[in-house]
């Protein structure tokens, strides 16, 4: 008799990320159900977990891109804006300035790690998070309600796709003195209601946080899973990723940050579906955005990445059939987006002057543009992959 356990889901698809060119998940999706592939879960993180979003309010494709293409949702992303000139002083955006040259310095480090981390605490850490983040929300309490509104009335009534977004948090263990603390990170998995029945019957290796191996105790080895929960709050804290966005507060998790801690969360999709459509993804800048993952996760993303794109699937359901080229997983070609799509999501401009980092967003008519070029990409791409694979 086989023991295996059976995987809840026949096909999962992973929103890694992506940023302002969260669109391409969109005709990634819209071609994977165009071929009969649609996924049964999505697991979103970061600017992903917004794509994860609007799968979930506009399942049909077509219904998907007059949402994706709306002013709705057009509003929702001119919302995340740079901090205005007279929203920090100037001593705070020299020690913006100051803090990126010294979390590059300590990244050339290799003993950096551990000691660094003796150092800090809870309460520095999110002070420096929220007091040096480059970007807010406008109206962030009600930042994705339009989006919602948009959906009940244009969409028709189909099935969407299970969801499940990524974030992390501040983790705090009981201690008298709050201030110096030493400080952990928890992955957080905000998952559907059916996962407290999974969950149970999981051991304990299964659900660790796969970072926690490269963070030398800076990230709690376990995961908080989540199934009571509202999108627009975790939205939030799946893509507030740091120095980009502030910390946001969840009240029954404390202060929460961004999903980079497991952008691409492979282990966990290869666990819950027999056929697996994940992305390939471009290293991270060595520059500023492998330092601050560095800095506050206490992990080398590259690292990661390498480990993510080498992982080979070792648990099979009974009901797979190895044979079967849909029952694998499934690595979408999108490392370029950055070079493909440029132009096509929103600029950023450094000004010397102010010394902020500037959000250009375009006008309606180039919003729809961008997101007409992304889904494309996305789209074209995921075809290809199934011709070319037999899908």
């Amino acid at each position: 008799m086989n023991n295996q356990q059976v995987k809840p889901y026949e096909r999962v698809q992973l929103f890694s990320g992506g940023g302002s060119r969260f669109g391409y998940y969109l005709g990634s999706y819209a071609a994977l159900a165009a071929h009969d592939l649609t996924p049964d879960i999505i697991v979103g993180t970061c600017g992903g977990s917004l794509s994860a979003y609007l799968v979930q309010l506009a399942p049909d494709p077509k219904d998907l891109q007059a949402l994706m293409y709306s002013r709705e949702l057009y509003r929702v992303i001119t919302a995340i804006r740079h901090v205005a000139p007279d929203e920090a002083n100037k001593r705070l955006k020299l020690r913006y300035m100051t803090h990126a040259l010294k979390r590059w310095r300590l990244s050339k480090q290799r003993d950096n790690g551990q000691g660094q981390r003796q150092a800090d605490s809870y309460e520095r850490l999110l002070n420096e998070l929220q007091q040096l983040a480059m970007f807010r929300i406008d109206n962030e309490q009600y930042w994705l309600d339009e989006l919602s509104q948009f959906a009940a009335i244009n969409n028709t009534d189909k099935t969407s796709p299970e969801i499940a977004i990524i974030a992390s948090r501040l983790y705090q263990a009981p201690t008298d003195d709050s201030f110096n603390a030493i400080l952990t990170l928890q992955e957080l998995l905000f998952a559907p209601p059916r996962f407290e029945h999974y969950v149970s019957n999981l051991t304990d290796e299964k659900m660790k946080s796969p970072a926690h191996t490269f963070a030398n105790g800076r990230i709690h080895t376990s995961v908080k899973v989540q199934t009571q929960w509202d999108f627009a709050p975790v939205i939030r804290a799946s893509m507030a990723d740091m120095y980009y966005l502030p910390p946001t507060h969840i009240t029954e998790l404390g202060w929460c940050l961004g999903g980079v801690i497991n952008l691409t969360p492979i282990e966990l999709a290869c666990q819950l579906g027999d056929s697996v459509f994940a992305e390939t993804k471009a290293g991270y800048d060595a520059w500023l955005a492998a330092p601050a993952i560095q800095r506050v996760f206490g992990f080398d993303p590259n690292e990661r990445l390498a480990a993510v794109h080498g992982y080979q699937p070792t648990s099979v359901s009974p009901r797979t059939d190895t044979t079967n080229k849909n029952h694998q997983l499934h690595w979408l070609p999108f490392a370029d987006n950055e070079q493909q799509l440029r132009g096509q999501n929103v600029q950023k401009r450094f000004n010397l002057k102010q010394m902020t980092v500037e959000l250009i967003h375009s006008d309606y008519d180039g919003f729809v543009q961008q997101m007409q070029a992304q889904w494309q990409y996305g789209y074209q791409r995921t075809v290809d992959y199934i011709q070319q694979h037999k899908l």
